[in-house]
């Protein structure tokens, strides 16, 4: 898809309007070939609310700084700036640029040099490119609403998470939600009779489909708790508009005498990010694999570790299964109930990705490939043996102490979380 780019120019009275245009002719001219390009004085640009577009701050000549004071905080997050070689514009950037670091403002410094050879103006748009998605990703998760469905589960005593300062930096809403409103929409589904009635057609065909993979003992009963947990949650979320949820789901096993594991991996194949235990840290971390990359991901548990091959095993109860070559649907491990997703992931390349912290501001992500869809019995259902590019990524992940769940990204995806985490 084409971007849609608007430089806003920021250009002093004291330079000569028509030589400011004319000596950047080689500039615009490449631009408009990759781009939807609009050009707008700083004086005159305001965003469009809601409008696609990634604007980037032309510093085009000296003696702009006030001006740059003035109107910075209209341009898209992330905040890039670019200079060229003309009227002091590297000048004036490198002091813009100063500014920002100094009141610890992140930000891009991108360059247009005199004369830029083939292989710089293509890892430029290859820049741009990268900085456009991860302002797509921050308008996203502006608009996120998470709903928190029970509290986080009491073993995740290091994933404490100041969510005032996500809000407040990014924009993103937290929803509280007892796990006692799961329970009771759980509990009246039998008689409810509206879109997420267990007589719909979608959960007709969940039951009829879902029951012909059932393992280990388990029955078209189990499936039918299973779709009607699915019901409950969606009513959750239709009522409260969320874009992500967490449920503390080793309660419902208790009250409910099911599991919430295929519920939570159809609703992820759906495009809404569904984590697990009350984990915010991996949610946020899945929140920012779907905005960033629209992907689904795998959230797991690391089980075993061997470095003499560089490989740590992850397991869980719950994957989305458009990643996987085929699925079956036995219990849940912990606890014998329910329905739990044994998945056969795809093989392949895979990024490992966490970030965490009080304020989600710490991150690991390596590179690697899934080579083994492992049976060990005492392990979660969906089991992978994920072996890491090199022995440096598997040090750095013991030592990142960021929790004991993590995601799997299908894909190599290091470069544009990198770029994220940059500007975050």
């Amino acid at each position: 898809m084409e971007i849609n780019l608007t430089l806003v120019v920021f250009a002093s009275n004291l330079h000569d309007n028509q030589s400011v245009s004319g000596s950047r002719e080689a500039l615009y001219s490449d631009f408009k070939k990759n781009y939807s390009l609009k050009i707008v004085s700083a004086q005159e640009y305001e965003p469009i609310k809601g409008q696609e577009e990634f604007a980037i701050a032309f510093i085009a000549t000296g003696g702009t700084e006030q001006l740059f004071l003035s109107n910075w905080q209209k341009i898209s997050r992330p905040l890039v700036i670019l200079s060229d070689s003309f009227h002091n514009s590297l000048a004036a950037t490198l002091e813009i640029s100063s500014w920002l670091s100094g009141r610890k403002i992140k930000h891009k410094h991108l360059n247009f040099p005199i004369n830029p050879t083939e292989d710089y103006m293509s890892n430029l748009h290859r820049e741009i490119s990268l900085l456009s998605n991860v302002h797509k990703a921050f308008k996203e998760i502006s608009t996120t609403k998470v709903g928190l469905i029970g509290e986080a589960s009491p073993w995740l005593i290091a994933s404490d998470v100041d969510k005032y300062s996500l809000t407040s930096r990014l924009g993103v809403k937290f929803i509280d939600i007892p796990i006692s409103s799961l329970e009771e929409r759980f509990n009246n589904i039998d008689t409810y009779s509206g879109k997420y009635a267990l007589t719909s057609s979608e959960s007709e065909k969940l039951i009829t489909d879902y029951s012909k993979v059932i393992d280990g003992g388990r029955t078209k009963g189990d499936v039918i708790e299973a779709v009607k947990m699915y019901n409950a949650i969606k009513q959750i979320v239709q009522d409260n508009e969320l874009n992500a949820i967490s449920i503390k789901c080793f309660d419902v096993i208790g009250t409910c005498k099911t599991t919430a594991c295929l519920a939570l991996s159809i609703l992820n194949d759906k495009g809404l990010v569904s984590g697990c235990e009350g984990d915010i840290p991996t949610l946020w971390s899945m929140i920012i694999a779907r905005a960033l990359l629209n992907k689904p991901v795998f959230m797991a548990n690391p089980s075993s570790i061997d470095r003499s091959t560089r490989s740590v095993d992850f397991a869980h109860c719950t994957t989305p299964l458009s990643f996987s070559d085929k699925f079956k649907l036995p219990s849940h491990f912990e606890s014998g109930i329910g329905i739990g997703v044994a998945a056969e992931l795809t093989l392949g390349n895979y990024t490992l990705f966490k970030c965490g912290g009080e304020s989600l501001d710490i991150m690991f992500c390596a590179s690697g490939r899934v080579v083994e869809n492992t049976r060990v019995a005492e392990r979660c259902r969906t089991q992978v043996k994920f072996v890491f590019d090199n022995e440096k990524e598997i040090d750095t992940f013991l030592n990142s102490h960021l929790g004991n769940h993590t995601i799997l990204i299908p894909g190599n995806y290091i470069e544009e979380l990198e770029h994220f985490f940059q500007l975050y």
